[in-house]
């Protein structure tokens, strides 16, 4: 992801609740932000190749939000993927167990936890370019 603008795209029909998190996004350079309000355009969004994070909200108009991270890994299994959610980390753990979701975010997010999730992702980028770099002096 380095050298390339980081493509993510925020799917909820909420649009004032993930304002402060947008913010925090708009303030990092190289940053694409892409807002579809349904489940059908996010997935529509996410088969390109360029979506990095998918950010979903609370609410879809289409579908509930696991329904839509189930749907969203079969198309991209390796796809960056946070959640709005106010379950317990408990219930949100056993709720989407199995789907790769890399962070839960609080129910009317910051630019602060913008901030994290971004780290999160810089920290996967880095440990996979490792990776493929240590695969390659094989």
């Amino acid at each position: 992801m380095e050298n390339r603008m980081l493509s993510i795209l925020l799917a909820s029909r909420e649009h004032e609740s993930l304002a402060r998190f947008a913010a925090g996004l708009w303030q990092k350079n190289d940053i694409e932000l892409l807002h579809v309000d349904s489940a059908a355009d996010g997935l529509k969004s996410a088969e390109r190749d360029t979506v990095d994070l998918v950010v979903v909200g609370e609410e879809l108009t289409d579908m509930t939000p696991v329904e839509f991270v189930t749907q969203l890994v079969r198309v991209r299994p390796t796809i960056n993927c946070a959640m709005v959610s106010n379950l317990s980390h408990d219930d949100f753990h056993e709720a989407t167990e199995g789907l790769g979701v890399l962070m839960q975010l609080p129910p009317n997010p910051s630019g602060a936890d913008a901030e994290v999730l971004l780290q999160k992702v810089e920290a996967l980028a880095s440990l996979f370019t490792r990776r493929v770099e240590k695969g390659a002096e094989k």
